[in-house]
């Protein structure tokens, strides 16, 4: 990996790109590289690469990070800090 690629992943690890708190039962479909939890948390769906499993009447306690390219989630309940992936060209 180049000194570049390595900033870029570092920065969006950082939240460089901006994040939204989410606290609804809306699909989010911006596209991002971590969810934190800051209550607990019941996620009903969630799409992105390598990402599968069941995940819906699952609860995430508050302060779990779930990270890697996360294209759309919807919540059931809690809350979230969605931190946003870059855009690729």
């Amino acid at each position: 990996m180049s000194a570049y690629q390595s900033d870029i992943a570092t920065q969006d690890s950082m939240g460089h790109q901006g994040f939204t708190l989410v606290t609804g039962t809306s699909a989010q479909t911006s596209g991002y590289i971590a969810i934190q939890t800051i209550t607990a948390t019941v996620i009903s769906s969630i799409a992105g690469t390598g990402i599968t499993g069941t995940w819906s009447g699952t609860t995430i306690p508050a302060g779990i990070t779930i990270v890697g390219k996360i294209s759309s989630f919807t919540l059931t309940s809690g809350a979230v800090i969605a931190y946003f992936a870059r855009a690729t060209t």
